[in-house]
């Protein structure tokens, strides 16, 4: 399974390393894409061993708090594109 973070900041070399390192630890993490510069991290995982959730709240608790949005009430008729 595929899943992208968007980080409340730009990532630091040291950053990346530190992401990197907590990444590695967790059990089903098989591919990580991260670059000092973004603030986006793409990873592919194995879904029998970890989720999405479990990655967002260990990322978190690591010290990467994740851009969230806010929530919208109503439908979404999609034409705006999400923005």
């Amino acid at each position: 399974m595929e899943h992208s973070l968007q980080l409340n900041a730009v990532l630091d070399q040291s950053s990346v390393d530190k992401m990197l390192g907590v990444l590695r630890t967790m059990p089903g993490i098989r591919t990580v894409e991260i670059a000092a510069g973004s603030s986006r991290v793409e990873l592919r995982y194995d879904d029998d061993l970890t989720s999405p959730q479990e990655i967002d709240t260990t990322i978190s608790r690591s010290g990467f708090p994740l851009l969230r949005r806010p929530a919208r009430s109503g439908g979404c008729c999609g034409s705006c594109g999400g923005v």
